[in-house]
């Protein structure tokens, strides 16, 4: 194990608290996008490495993807963004996804997420397809963390349209303005098909929730009991810091947390057993106390 105050250390922390569906979306994008950067170097070199990627991304020419069928699914992942503007690319879309994606998650549940970034990825395949054999999109390939993205912003901004965002220079933006806003900057500058139907798609799965269907519910077993919620949780405010319940809890807490007499197990030691637990049962498995030393631990 890292020592505590390491930078390895704090990630396996960040990692461990994630939800169990987010938690396999970053890490299916972040290992894609570090083979692509290794690939790009390779190939560098001389050699025909890039040609893997034409059997993940897809194709605008819908003869070329009957030849390749998984690619409205793969397409999603891979992110291959290319120099430094393509790293900021794929670090802005990596952390809409982890920040809109957790709420997202926390709220309805992890098969739904999982399967709003799944359907939201396949409604844009499906509508740059069918432009494309008509001759309406341009000729190209499609990829990145971009489109499923697009679609779990506009389900957020679809079940909480009036919830306000903090946005730098903008102050207070209502999610619904910066769905659209978002939706139409990314067709604008990149004339990315997908996003138009990723960003129906999420609307019409967030639509669904409301009308009480479980559109996700197909993807629920995956991951056990946070495989799906209610659509009528409220979202929980990514701004505001959790307070205890009282001030009675809050002492039971620091006086259970603290180090007894004679000589408790070490802190670090305490967060390798909660790690172990997350691991074995699960984030929502924690007690209070426990999400409360962990929450420390990655503040320390």
């Amino acid at each position: 194990m890292a020592a505590a105050d390491s930078p390895l250390f704090r990630f396996q922390i960040w990692r461990a608290a994630l939800p169990p569906a987010l938690r396999l979306l970053l890490t299916v994008n972040l290992v894609t996008y570090l083979a692509f950067v290794l690939l790009a170097l390779v190939a560098a070199f001389g050699a025909p490495t890039m040609v893997v990627l034409e059997y993940l991304w897809l194709s605008a020419d819908p003869a070329t993807v009957l030849t390749r069928p998984w690619t409205p699914l793969t397409y999603g992942f891979v992110n291959a963004f290319g120099g430094f503007f393509g790293l900021i690319s794929f670090v802005f879309g990596f952390y809409w996804l982890q920040w809109m994606g957790r709420d997202y998650e926390e709220t309805y549940g992890s098969g739904n997420l999982f399967a709003l970034y799944l359907l939201g990825g396949l409604a844009g395949a499906a509508l740059a397809l069918a432009l494309g054999a008509v001759g309406l999109a341009p000729r190209g390939v499609y990829f990145g963390i971009w489109t499923p993205v697009t679609a779990i912003l506009c389900a957020v901004g679809t079940l909480t349209p009036n919830r306000g965002i903090g946005l730098f220079l903008l102050g207070v933006v209502p999610m619904k303005w910066i769905a659209v806003g978002f939706v139409v900057l990314s067709f604008v500058f990149s004339q990315d098909m997908t996003v138009l139907g990723a960003a129906l798609g999420g609307v019409l799965f967030a639509r669904a929730q409301r009308a009480g269907m479980s559109p996700g519910a197909w993807a629920s077993p995956f991951f056990g009991r946070r495989g799906g919620r209610s659509a009528g949780t409220a979202f929980r405010n990514p701004f505001a810091r959790s307070e205890p319940a009282t001030k009675t809890a809050g002492r039971a807490t620091s006086r259970s947390a603290s180090p007894k007499r004679g000589g408790a197990a070490s802190p670090t030691l305490s967060v390798d057993q909660i790690l172990d637990k997350i691991l074995e049962k699960g984030y929502d498995s924690l007690t209070p106390e426990e999400r409360d030393a962990l929450d420390r631990a990655s503040r320390d």
